[in-house]
């Protein structure tokens, strides 16, 4: 071979060996794009202030946050890291984070913002970049609904009064309803509560607000009374004769009942101990029933299934239910999560005699993966709390779609779309309705609150 000859087969082998090389670059530079991802994180940090209750909620998201991925770090097949930023609650700073997040192709998620004003202004990043945006906490109307690649782990306002008619009307067969609310936040509840409740079959009795920081409602409970007047039907087991009283246990109304009308000298309701055809019922017994009286002040109606009462804070509790109760109108009370407060449920317990709610946080204490994170707590310098259970939930759950291959921003997106009955701490996850969460614990008080059943809105 010439001299020509082996610098040109020299040369061919350099550019092979170059084009090898440049090959095997770009599969390293896949395979660590495909292992290594980023996760853009926008909370109100506060991070240049001295005030340190303006710092609380949004650092304490943050610890759950981080320590969801120092547990997942451990074993994790991904190497996943977060890129942390202040948006000082401000919805102008959290959109423009956003739209650097969105412009960085190795950031595939966005967790945050927490506030719906915040989320309301950056939610059409969303699909602009086709970036998924994770609220852990925004509960507002009208976010994830409207705009693709936005999703809300808290249920908004309209599945918490959607639902909560749902529950009423489907589980327990309720029908007739009345609404106290208050005017202001707890229209945000009513406003859905009472068109889906028409849609299912029920009916709206008396729907009446009260202002913020109201002290008497005894405008709405005289509303609520004159239709209890003016529609139920009433006996006294004190006026009936054994024959009569044997004919209404026969027909299923507990002894006790009447045993207690007897001994109060109480009304009771012909609908509530034979349902809604008593009149019917009560007509083959010769027995007769009678409007309640205008002296009457012991009692219970049966015309109302329920009163949905969406307060604006728990402190309204220990004002409406007492003179509920004293109106004989507290038997069974339907509410929102800001009925959550077990210390403020425990004061006004003598009050209550059936009380449910719907609420996004109902951790249990029984079962193992919690007992296991309070466990894993006790040796780090973060601190178990309800905020703290919004971050480790939300970053659990993004962690655990990222180690199942969802490591775009389209993956993430459309598994997030499709997520159904996650099962994270504090409540189960279902992003099926318009990217909102559409589960929610239902509760009761009786000795302490407690789990009565996790509920899903049926459409």
């Amino acid at each position: 071979m010439g001299v020509a000859a082996k610098l040109k087969y020299q040369m061919s082998n350099v550019k092979l060996f170059a084009v090898c090389l440049s090959l095997l670059s770009l599969a390293c530079l896949h395979s660590f794009s495909q292992n290594s991802v980023k996760i853009g994180v926008t909370l109100p940090l506060f991070q240049d202030s001295e005030d340190k209750s303006k710092k609380e909620l949004g650092n304490e998201i943050l610890d759950g946050i981080k320590f969801a991925l120092s547990e997942y770090s451990k074993n994790g097949g991904t190497k996943v890291t977060l890129v942390v930023v202040d948006t000082k609650r401000e919805p102008s700073a959290a959109n423009e984070e956003i739209e650097s997040f969105g412009e960085d192709s190795s950031v595939i998620c966005v967790l945050g913002p927490i506030f719906s004003s915040e989320l309301g202004e950056a939610a059409l990043n969303g699909p602009r970049y086709k970036i998924p945006i994770v609220s852990p906490t925004a509960t507002g109307d009208e976010l994830a609904t409207h705009f693709n690649y936005v999703f809300q782990l808290n249920p908004s306002y309209e599945v918490r009064g959607k639902l909560m008619a749902d529950y009423l009307i489907n589980k327990k067969g309720f029908k007739d309803f009345a609404i106290i609310y208050e005017e202001s936040y707890g229209e945000n509840f009513r406003k859905h509560f009472e068109p889906e409740a028409k849609i299912l079959g029920g009916k709206i009795l008396v729907s009446e607000p009260y202002q913020k920081d109201q002290k008497n409602i005894t405008d709405i409970i005289n509303k609520i009374t004159k239709y209890i007047r003016e529609n139920d039907l009433f006996v006294n087991a004190a006026n009936l004769n054994l024959t009569q009283r044997e004919k209404l246990e026969i027909a299923g109304v507990r002894w006790s009942l009447l045993d207690s009308s007897v001994t109060l000298n109480m009304d009771v309701s012909i609908y509530y101990m034979l349902g809604k055809n008593a009149r019917k019922i009560i007509d083959t017994m010769n027995i007769k029933a009678y409007p309640l009286k205008p002296e009457s002040t012991k009692f219970i109606q049966g015309v109302i299934d329920a009163i949905y009462i969406p307060i604006a804070n728990p402190n309204e509790i220990g004002i409406i239910v007492p003179q509920l109760f004293s109106y004989s109108l507290s038997f069974y009370i339907a509410g929102t999560g800001d009925w959550n407060y077990e210390e403020t449920l425990k004061e006004n317990q003598v009050y209550i005699k059936k009380l449910i709610f719907e609420s996004e946080y109902f951790p249990d204490d029984e079962d193992s993966e919690f007992q296991e994170l309070k466990e894993n707590l006790k040796k780090t310098k973060y601190k178990l709390g309800k905020n703290f259970l919004f971050g480790y939930d939300a970053m659990k759950l993004i962690l655990n779609l990222i180690d199942k291959g969802n490591k775009t921003r389209k993956d993430l997106n459309n598994a997030l779309k499709n997520l159904v009955g996650y099962e994270a701490i504090k409540s189960k996850i279902s992003l099926d309705y318009h990217g909102i969460n559409s589960e929610l614990n239902i509760l009761r008080y009786e000795d302490g609150v407690k789990l009565v059943d996790t509920y899903k809105i049926s459409r």
